[in-house]
């Protein structure tokens, strides 16, 4: 009966009456899980607590109830599926709507008779076990913590493993209730225990004597394959002898998450409001290096389209009821940290607006001008909605959802996980820069990655010996390693691969993950890493970068490089080739926050637009790069080079980099603006020219056909990470 859910577990009654064997649990130990005073009983004599609650008939004892455990208060009929008619409720106004519901139709809702029950309701962690036992000892595959609090279904909830606010002590703490409870019910085959934490205390909210839909999910991470387990279990084999171990299983090196599937689009009349009561109809699994990663794959593997605002286009509607006006502010700082347009019912508006931020405030949700016309113009792009359930503003909730699912709006009715989305957001994972991994050879230790650190005049990458291959997504890497608040820090990733052309091939990662192309100051470290190291030994190199051979003079200072100068290439000014939409590719106009620019487009084995300006050290390049990066005329996007002519033999500038935001330094951005320079005749052909970037001098030489640049590199540190 295990096996078959909750359905099973109710035919266990009969079937043990008439004689039949039953595997795993036995019926008297599902009693004791299913019955409230019986399971008190058994909670009590381990020293385990529970939210405390009673049982009742009628609305006068719901109400006094209520009172006496303390609002908000959890209402359900007793021996519910799928938590069917659960509601939490804030006041006595809603106990008596929910008890007058359920009173009028009590036995059509499939109650037979039974109770109410009023549960004290603790939003704190919910965390959910999968325990295999043999009547004499467990296993724990591993501990999974919802993202959603207590009082959402825990199968519309996203479940992560492993717990990310768990730790030593509360661990050993479930383990050793688990144990109790597993191996006191008689269970011989699978058990699902759900627990909480409230104020640093655990609860045990209730144990299932079955299988739960997270066995398929933990089963896959954790390598062990729990429905054979528990089989062989049931038929009589001891747990220590099926070679998986005792006691909480080891975490392996990844983090997965279980995220629900609905099917609103299909249903979009229903109430898609989530609460106790189950809504969802699948679930799918995402799989990364941290919580970030997984719940974005998660995330997106169930349908939902993660929106970056980091050009100020996607628009949020926050409508949150009274009770949660106090935590919105939390929400809505993210939101606009991350450069959301945020729109808000008026007492959300009135709420976000005392933290000083921007908000738009819109009245109600069908009116003119209201939620619905809003998302119809394209100005929202995700909903936040936690209004009340029990009286009329349900409808407009409905409406809402019903046009969101129809325009593939996203709608989020708890604030955690719109809180988690807020966050992956910040994370920039994209599915380009997310590693593809393989559930059928899973790792099971992190592995470490050696690199150096290295600058060329600020200009700061993560260089990384790639030559055996074993780095796969240098992508997803890119988004951890080059945080410069979280991890190494850095512009990017710079791969060094062996190449059948060249004594070295370099491949290039902007911090975002996204293909850097071609690199001067990157090249300029490859030549002193590769010389410094000894993998080459005399003063020229040659590196294999963005389809070219470029060659490199090291210049040494007591036998390490100092200094590279690095043979560019030649300049490419055909639109398509850099490319560019355009008739042409120089002078061409662009209007800015209300300014015009005129720039010139080159490539130097990345796309450039350089722009001649009077002060670029006034310019808001902040506001102003994504504007141009993100131009549709650049189909590749661009790296953009403000620059100020100072004379015949000297550049001063500012660089917007793709994928980086404003650098320090740009080597072929220099180069872009040497060349630009020397076309306009600002600067000599075939004579050297200083450009002054943030990092320091760069020296750049244009003869008209092809481009040298010369400059420093520096080894900061190296190190080794953990992936």
């Amino acid at each position: 009966m295990a096996f078959g859910g909750q359905t099973a577990i109710k035919l266990v009654k009969y079937l043990d009456g008439i004689g039949m064997p039953i595997l795993g649990t036995s019926a008297q130990g599902i009693d004791i899980a299913e019955d409230r005073e019986r399971f008190d009983e058994l909670l009590e004599k381990f020293g385990i607590s529970r939210p405390q609650g009673r049982g009742i008939n009628t609305l006068n004892e719901a109400l006094d109830a209520a009172e006496t455990l303390g609002y908000p208060v959890l209402l359900r009929p007793s021996y519910v599926i799928g938590g069917q008619n659960m509601r939490i409720v804030h006041d006595s106004d809603e106990v008596r709507r929910y008890m007058e519901r359920i009173l009028d139709g009590k036995h059509a809702d499939g109650a037979d008779g039974d109770s109410v029950l009023v549960d004290k309701y603790m939003s704190g962690i919910e965390l959910e076990v999968d325990v295999i036992s043999d009547g004499t000892d467990i296993l724990i595959p591993g501990i999974m913590e919802h993202v959603e609090r207590a009082g959402i279904h825990s199968g519309d909830s996203i479940a992560v493993y492993p717990p990310y606010n768990l730790n030593d002590v509360m661990t050993n703490k479930i383990v050793d209730c688990s144990a109790k409870l597993a191996l006191s019910l008689g269970t011989k085959g699978l058990v699902n225990i759900q627990y909480l934490i409230w104020h640093g205390e655990l609860y045990v909210i209730e144990v299932n004597p079955r299988a739960s839909r997270t066995v398929p999910y933990i089963s896959k991470v954790t390598g062990i394959p729990m429905v054979d387990a528990a089989s062989r279990v049931m038929l009589g084999e001891p747990l220590k002898s099926l070679g998986y171990g005792t006691g909480l299983a080891p975490v392996p090196p990844y983090v997965a998450v279980k995220v629900p599937v609905f099917s609103f689009e299909k249903l979009s009349d229903a109430n898609a409001y989530l609460g106790p009561e189950m809504k969802s109809t699948g679930e799918v699994l995402g799989i990364g290096k941290n919580i970030r990663e997984a719940l974005f794959k998660g995330l997106t593997a169930a349908g939902l389209t993660v929106h970056s605002a980091q050009d100020g286009s996607c628009g949020v509607l926050l409508s949150v009821d009274t009770h949660d006006q106090w935590e919105i502010v939390g929400l809505a700082k993210k939101l606009s940290d991350l450069n959301f347009v945020i729109y808000a019912t008026p007492e959300t508006a009135e709420t976000v607006a005392r933290l000083g931020i921007s908000v738009n405030s819109v009245n109600g949700i069908s009116e003119k001008d209201g939620a619905v016309s809003l998302m119809n113009d394209g100005k929202i792009q995700c909903i936040v909605y936690t209004g009340a359930l029990l009286d009329s503003t349900v409808n407009d909730y409905i409406t809402l959802h019903k046009r969101a699912v129809q325009l593939g709006i996203p709608c989020f009715t708890s604030l955690d996980t719109a809180n988690a989305l807020a966050d992956i957001v910040a994370s920039r994972y994209t599915q380009q820069n997310t590693e593809l991994v393989n559930i059928n050879d899973l790792r099971t230790e992190r592995r470490r990655i050696a690199f150096a650190k290295m600058e060329a005049t600020g200009d700061d990458y993560i260089f990384i010996e790639n030559f055996d291959g074993t780095v796969t997504s240098p992508e997803s890497l890119c988004i951890e390693m080059c945080d410069r608040h979280t991890g190494v820090g850095g512009y990017g990733i710079v791969l060094m691969e062996k190449s059948d052309i060249a004594d070295v091939k370099m491949r290039i990662f902007n911090s975002d993950g996204s293909s850097g192309g071609m690199a001067g100051n990157c090249i300029r470290c490859v030549g002193k890493y590769l010389y410094d190291k000894g993998i080459v030994d005399t003063d020229t190199v040659t590196v294999e970068c963005a389809g070219a051979v470029r060659r490199l003079t090291l210049n040494t200072v007591f036998g390490k490089v100092s200094s590279v100068t690095v043979d560019m290439g030649r300049p490419e000014f055909e639109p398509e080739r850099i490319p560019v939409n355009a008739a042409r590719s120089e002078d061409l106009s662009f209007e800015v926050d209300g300014t015009e620019f005129v720039g010139s487009c080159v490539s130097m084995g990345n796309p450039h637009c350089v722009v001649f300006c009077d002060n670029p050290d006034s310019l808001d390049l902040p506001k102003i790069g994504p504007e141009f990066e993100h131009n549709p005329i650049f189909p590749e996007r661009v790296n953009t080079e403000f620059v100020r002519f100072v004379d015949s033999h000297t550049l001063k500038m500012r660089v917007w980099e793709r994928g980086n935001g404003e650098t320090r330094a740009c080597g072929t951005g220099a180069c872009a603006a040497s060349v630009i320079a020397v076309e306009k005749g600002l600067c000599a052909a075939a004579e050297p020219i200083t450009v002054k970037v943030a990092g320091g001098d760069l020296t750049v030489m244009y003869d008209g056909e092809k481009v040298t640049l010369t400059g420093p590199a520096r080894l900061v540190y190296e190190g080794e990470v953990e992936e």
